[in-house]
């Protein structure tokens, strides 16, 4: 390996600085370029193999999306249809709750005149039951005076 040394011509490369001198031969040279190479070649695989790997992912991802929209699509279309089910559920029942209001401003009606009738009995009854009364002394009276004149046979 001496002898290899020895038969290489130095190359014609220094490098000084702080006062250290390096001198490569042909052979280093060319080994610092097989090393970069070697070091290139890698950092080109991890590069080559990141880049393939998002391809992949972002074909994969793709085909993932196709897929599950195809999957997808009779779902959403039932959805799609429910929706539009629901809508004109929602429509009738809008319908229903008016109605409904209508119906309560009747019954409150109804209940208004309802409670006004039931013045208007216990009123009536009150005074029917007064006027009954009178009915009853007047006949009374008359029973009475019937009896006085001997008109009417007397209970005995």
């Amino acid at each position: 390996m001496k002898e290899e040394r020895k038969n290489q011509k130095p190359a014609v490369i220094s490098w000084e600085k702080e006062g250290l001198l390096l001198v490569l031969t042909q052979g280093d040279l060319q080994a610092i370029a097989d090393l970069l190479d070697e070091k290139l070649e890698e950092k080109l695989e991890e590069k080559l193999d990141q880049k393939l790997d998002e391809k992949l992912d972002q074909k994969l991802d793709e085909k993932l999306d196709r897929k599950f929209k195809e999957e997808l699509a009779p779902i959403y279309e039932r959805l799609n249809h429910i929706d539009a089910r629901l809508d004109r559920m929602d429509e009738r029942l809008d319908r229903a709750d008016d109605h409904f209001k209508y119906l309560d401003v009747k019954l409150d009606r109804t209940i208004d005149k309802l409670e006004s009738l039931d013045l208007s009995f216990r009123c009536f009854a009150r005074s029917t039951r007064k006027d009954i009364a009178r009915l009853q002394d007047g006949m009374d009276t008359v029973t009475e005076v019937l009896r006085m004149n001997q008109l009417v046979p007397t209970n005995t």
